[in-house]
């Protein structure tokens, strides 16, 4: 019968410990690894994430800043990849595709 007198407290410590714990929050690009930024949240607008960069194909914004931005992004978006370049395909919608600008092609 002793060893049940802990047990109260036990089960309050264990039901009291249900918590979220959210990995990669940050507040600068920084605080992120490497290929990755500090972006908003699409769930908690108060909430920044270490995100990855976009990749190819991959949706952008043209107005997310160069990493790492100094400042707080305010889209939930990476900018891409430093060999990629945000490209408009059709009315608000934006691609990471290959910078053909940085390219050696002469026509």
């Amino acid at each position: 019968m002793r060893s049940l007198r802990g047990a109260p407290l036990l089960f309050l410590l264990l039901t009291a410990g249900d918590s979220a714990v959210i990995t990669g929050a940050c507040d600068r690009d920084l605080q992120c690894g490497g290929g990755m930024c500090c972006a908003v949240s699409l769930w908690i607008r108060s909430l920044r994430m270490c995100t990855p960069m976009g990749n190819l194909g991959e949706d952008c914004h043209p107005l997310s800043h160069k990493v790492p931005f100094w400042g707080k992004r305010m889209h939930h978006s990476c900018p891409c990849l430093p060999n990629l370049t945000c490209v408009w395909i059709s009315p608000s919608k934006y691609k990471c595709l290959p910078d053909f600008k940085n390219e050696d092609i002469f026509f």
